[in-house]
């Protein structure tokens, strides 16, 4: 984050970790690995062992019955997560522009971030009829949206909103968005 991309180098990160950089390249293999895994790490948390869709926070929303509330613990949760892996989002996605590897790991993220929001679209389902018949897939595309880490981003930085405002604001809209009533 400190230092962009390009500039950041193997040598760079051993160093601070106070290592060798055959210990860097042994563990992650490349630069590009290593930004994956510390993503992984900022979307899961405090327990990068489980997949996100299965920690804790997510059994609380799948098994919540009343769709806004759903909306609300959703925000609350997606909040704290994109305040630790916008910047990193942000990283990828710039690099992206000149790297194709990176390129191509910023697409598979996404694909990724689709994917988690798909499942919490089907909790939505699961509890009733979504706004005006909405399918999961359509619930997904609002959601993948609206709950980006570019957006995030724009409003922290450009806006200065406070996470409770972004959080509020993003259930406030998905409530609108998705719910039937």
């Amino acid at each position: 984050l400190a230092k962009g991309w390009v500039k950041t180098t193997i040598a760079g990160i051993a160093a601070a970790a106070g290592v060798a950089n055959e210990t860097v390249y042994s563990t992650f293999g490349s630069k590009t690995a290593l930004l994956r895994e510390l993503i992984s790490r900022a979307v899961r948390g405090a327990r990068p062992d489980i997949p996100l869709t299965e920690q804790e926070m997510s059994a609380r929303i799948a098994h919540e019955t009343d769709q806004a509330r759903q909306v609300e613990l959703f925000c609350d949760d997606i909040a704290k997560v994109l305040t630790r892996v916008a910047p990193l989002m942000d990283v990828v996605r710039t690099a992206g522009e000149t790297d194709a590897a990176i390129a191509t790991l910023h697409a598979e993220l996404h694909r990724s971030r689709r994917h988690n929001l798909e499942w919490f679209a089907e909790a939505l389902l699961r509890n009733g009829p979504l706004k005006d018949g909405m399918s999961a897939e359509a619930a997904a595309g609002i959601l993948w949206r609206l709950a980006s880490p570019d957006l995030f981003l724009l409003m922290q930085r450009i806006e200065k909103t406070s996470l409770r405002y972004y959080a509020e604001w993003l259930a406030t809209s998905l409530k609108c968005l998705l719910l039937a009533r």
